[in-house]
């Protein structure tokens, strides 16, 4: 049964997810960090924090990693993290609103749905089947009319961000399903996610930096000033390494349906920070995008009643 702890965990984590944007905002609108270098020393930072924090809180015991299960943090690191956070990044970078990238992103919980169908064998009932066409809807509303304003919104951007919510529901779904491996706690878990993820951004962005030449994107500026750096160790520490570590301990006793509903106050919280930090406006239309959304996963924060209920009648 699901415990307060595990409640508590995902809501802080998803009020450090909102962080995203403010911190990319300013590294790249302040110190012109391109996105891919930010993508890089966010893992790279959140790595060695995890390596320390296992070290005080565990002293290393247990920091293990099974040959049965390399494939599996393989492809977590893979699709769960690396693709996750450049697909991210490099929206926002690129001059994609907060407001839009993070109502795109949040595609993930109808994606989580049918993931889970298929993946954990979680039932998809009438209710998802409502939710989902609803949260298309509203994302599509967010989107769209930007496009016929004086500042349209990157196409890229849009089709980043969708990315980023199914690279999301990627990881909530197999940090449910393989974070429970025995002999793995929520920091081991996260680590070894990191660790192969960070192997993988090597690859990653030296291929992409072959063929995209935007200096919002590629590039690496290592002759940053100290501000810079430090906004970089605490992009990792802030929106990372402590998010992604109370992820894994939430969905110790949550499933992955019900996480990423909970995980929805990211987006509220992204959007408030936005407008306090960022001066970004919400325009009408995008907040009825975004109440249609947050209406879709209410139907799914609700549907045991509704089961329930039809099921009496």
């Amino acid at each position: 049964m699901p415990q307060i702890r595990n409640y508590f965990a995902l809501i802080v984590a998803a009020v450090c997810f909102g962080t995203i944007p403010i911190f990319s905002s300013y590294l790249t609108g302040l110190y012109g960090v391109p996105s891919l270098q930010q993508a890089f020393f966010r893992v790279f930072f959140t790595v060695i924090f995890l390596f320390i924090g296992i070290g005080i809180f565990h002293s290393f015991r247990g920091l293990k990693l099974e040959r049965k299960h390399l494939p599996s943090f393989l492809l977590y690191g893979l699709i769960g993290i690396a693709t996750s956070i450049i697909a991210y990044i490099t929206a926002i970078a690129i001059g994609t609103p907060v407001v839009v990238a993070v109502s795109l992103t949040y595609l993930y919980p109808a994606i989580t749905l049918l993931l889970a169908r298929w993946v954990l064998k979680e039932p998809l009932n009438r209710v998802r089947l409502i939710a989902v066409p609803l949260s298309v809807g509203g994302a599509i509303i967010v989107s769209l009319p930007l496009e016929i304003t004086a500042s349209p919104v990157p196409v890229v951007g849009i089709i980043l961000a969708v990315a980023n919510g199914i690279f999301a529901a990627f990881y909530v779904i197999f940090g449910r399903k393989w974070g429970g491996h025995e002999g793995y706690n929520p920091s081991m878990t996260t680590f070894w996610g990191y660790l192969f993820a960070l192997l993988w951004m090597i690859p990653l962005i030296f291929s992409i930096n072959l063929v995209v030449t935007d200096p919002l994107v590629s590039g690496f500026h290592f002759l940053l000033p100290l501000p810079a750096w430090l906004l970089l160790i605490g992009f990792a520490f802030v929106s990372t390494t402590i998010p992604y570590t109370l992820v894994n301990i939430g969905l110790e006793g949550i499933d992955a349906s019900a996480a990423s509903i909970i995980l929805l106050l990211d987006p509220i919280s992204a959007v408030v920070m936005a407008y306090f930090f960022l001066g970004q406006a919400v325009a009408f239309w995008q907040f009825i995008g975004a109440v249609l959304i947050l209406l879709a996963t209410t139907l799914i924060a609700i549907e045991p009643r509704l089961v329930a209920r039809s099921k009496n009648l």
